[in-house]
C-alpha cells in the first residue's frame, strides 16, 4: 500500500474510437481514438458509436440448387436477382418465393443497370433484360458483347474487358444496336483512351460525367450530353493502377475505387475545375494489399455509409471503410461470402447455395460463435507504469462477458454494464486488448496509473 501511495497518479482514458484501424504507424503513435486492431466492429449508421457487428441469420432465407455468383437488387420493384454459377437467374420480388427467369449469356459476374423500366444484365456476353413480368430474361442478339453495363445521357452503355470502345444504344431503347451514321439518336460507339491498350475495367458517374478505369493505371473522364458531337474524352489519372472488375462506385461528388495500392479516391479539384486522384486510406491500405488477389470484391452499404471490400482469397474476410468518417475496421465471417447487397430495409448475404440475412438481432453467424476484438493505442512513461486501478463500462442489449488485458493484467467484465477494480501491478507498456464472444459497444475504459 505504501508503494501505491507514494506515486501521483494519473487516469488514461479509452473512448469514441471514432477513428478506426491505424496500422501505418507504432502502436504507441497512433492518435488517442484510432486502434492498432478492431475486429466485427462498425460504426453504427444513426449514432456513428463503434458497435459490434451482427450476426447471419440462423436459418436461410433462400436456398438453391448451384453455387450463387452474385446478388442485384432494385429498389423501385423491391426485386432480389440471384444469379447462380450454373448461368441460371432467378428474381424474388417483396420476399416471396424465388422465381426461376432463364439463364445468363456469360460466364462473368453479372453487372446490371435500371433503365426504362427494366433490369439489364452484361454477364459477358450477349446483353439481355428482365422486365419483371413471367417472360423471364431476354437477348438482345444484336448487342456488343458487355461484362459492363450502365445507363447514362438516355442511353444504355456498354463496355467489355478486352475492348476499348464504349457503346451506347438507341437513345430512349435499350433494346436499339443498330447504327446509322446519319441519324445520332441510333446506337453509338467511342474510343476510350486512344492508343490505351488497357482493358476497361470499371465505369462510374460523377456528376454528369462518366469516369472510365483501366488496366493501364489511367482513368478517362467522357462528358457531354446524349448527341455524339458533344462527347469529349479527357485523361484525368494516370499510374494509379485500378484493380478488378467494377471495384469503384460513387460517393456523392468523387469516385472511390481499388487500387494495387489500396484505396483511393477521384473528386473535382476546385482551384482548377477538374478531377485529381487522392490516397484516401493511407491508415488502414495494409489491411488490403497485403496478400491481395486480381479479383477482389467492392460491395457498397449506402443505407450504412458502408464499403465493404474483399481484397484477398479468404472470402471470410472484409474490410468495412465508413466513409462517413473516414476510417476502417475489420470483419470477420464465419462463413466464406460471395455477394453482399443493401435491400429496402435488410443485408442479405450470399454464401455457396445459401442467402442469409445479417442482422443486429443475431448474436451467432449462423450457429459460428462471433470474436469481437478491438485494441487501441499503446501507452508508454517515462519509466515503469505502474497500474492502480481499472474501470470498463459497456453496453448490450444481452448479458455477456468480455476480457479486458492490459499486457500482464487480464479480467473477465460484463459486457451490459459497469465495473470497477483495483490492481497493483508495474509494466513497461500498456498493451489494452479487449475480446468477447458478445456483442456490445464500448463506453469507456479507464486506467488510473502512476510513473515508477
Amino acid at each position: 500500500m505504501k508503494r501505491i501511495a507514494k506515486h501521483a497518479t494519473t487516469n488514461i482514458t479509452f473512448s469514441g474510437l471514432t477513428g478506426g484501424i491505424n496500422v501505418a504507424q507504432s502502436p504507441e503513435q497512433i492518435g488517442e481514438t484510432e486502434m492498432q486492431e478492431c475486429e466485427n466492429f462498425i460504426y453504427d449508421q444513426n449514432s456513428k458509436r463503434l458497435v459490434g457487428r451482427g450476426g447471419l441469420s440462423p436459418d436461410t432465407l433462400y436456398s438453391f440448387e448451384s453455387d450463387i455468383k452474385e446478388l442485384s437488387y432494385d429498389v423501385g420493384t423491391n426485386t432480389v436477382m440471384s444469379f447462380l454459377e450454373d448461368k441460371s437467374a432467378f428474381s424474388i420480388i417483396d420476399g416471396a418465393k424465388a422465381i426461376s427467369i432463364g439463364n445468363l449469356t456469360g460466364e462473368s459476374i453479372p453487372t446490371t443497370a435500371k433503365f426504362q423500366n427494366k433490369l439489364w444484365i452484361a454477364s459477358g456476353a450477349k446483353l439481355q433484360y428482365y422486365a419483371f413480368d413471367d417472360k423471364g430474361i431476354r437477348t438482345i442478339t444484336d448487342s456488343p458483347l458487355c461484362d459492363i453495363c450502365h445507363q447514362r445521357f438516355a442511353r444504355l452503355f456498354l463496355t467489355k474487358t478486352g475492348d476499348d470502345n464504349a457503346y451506347f444504344s438507341g437513345i430512349g431503347d435499350g433494346a436499339y444496336w443498330t447504327e446509322d451514321t446519319n441519324d445520332a439518336s441510333t446506337k453509338q460507339w467511342t474510343e476510350i483512351g486512344y492508343g490505351d491498350d488497357g482493358d476497361i475495367i470499371g465505369v462510374v458517374p460523377l456528376a454528369t460525367d462518366l469516369m472510365f478505369l483501366k488496366s493501364s493505371g489511367k482513368i478517362y473522364q467522357l462528358v457531354g450530353d446524349s448527341t455524339p458531337d458533344s462527347w469529349q474524352i479527357n485523361m484525368v489519372a494516370s499510374d494509379v493502377d485500378p484493380i478488378g472488375l467494377q471495384c469503384a462506385t460513387n460517393i456523392g461528388s468523387s469516385v472511390i475505387f481499388l487500387s494495387m495500392q489500396g484505396l483511393r479516391g477521384l473528386a473535382a479539384v476546385a482551384d482548377y475545375g477538374n478531377i485529381a486522384a487522392q490516397d484516401i486510406g493511407d491508415n488502414f491500405n495494409s489491411l488490403i494489399t497485403t496478400s491481395m488477389v486480381s479479383n477482389p470484391r467492392v460491395f457498397k452499404l449506402k443505407r450504412h455509409r458502408m464499403i465493404l471490400i474483399r481484397p484477398t482469397s479468404d472470402y471470410r474476410y472484409f474490410v468495412a471503410y465508413n466513409y462517413l468518417l473516414g476510417v476502417a475496421t475489420v470483419l470477420k465471417f464465419g462463413v466464406p461470402i460471395t455477394s453482399i447487397i443493401e435491400t429496402a430495409n435488410e443485408i442479405w448475404v450470399a454464401s455457396g447455395k445459401n442467402i442469409y440475412k445479417w442482422d443486429k438481432a443475431y448474436t451467432k453467424d449462423i450457429d459460428m460463435a462471433i470474436n469481437y476484438k478491438m485494441k487501441p493505442r499503446d501507452v508508454i512513461g517515462s519509466n515503469e507504469l505502474l497500474v492502480k486501478a481499472l474501470d470498463t463500462k459497456f453496453t448490450s442489449d444481452h448479458a455477456g462477458i468480455a476480457t479486458v488485458s492490459t499486457g500482464k493484467l487480464s479480467v473477465q467484465v460484463p459486457t451490459n454494464s459497469r465495473k470497477k477494480l483495483r490492481c497493483n501491478h508495474s509494466t513497461d507498456c500498456i498493451s489494452l486488448e479487449v475480446t468477447s464472444n458478445n456483442r456490445f459497444e464500448l463506453d469507456h475504459i479507464a486506467i488510473e496509473v502512476a510513473d515508477l
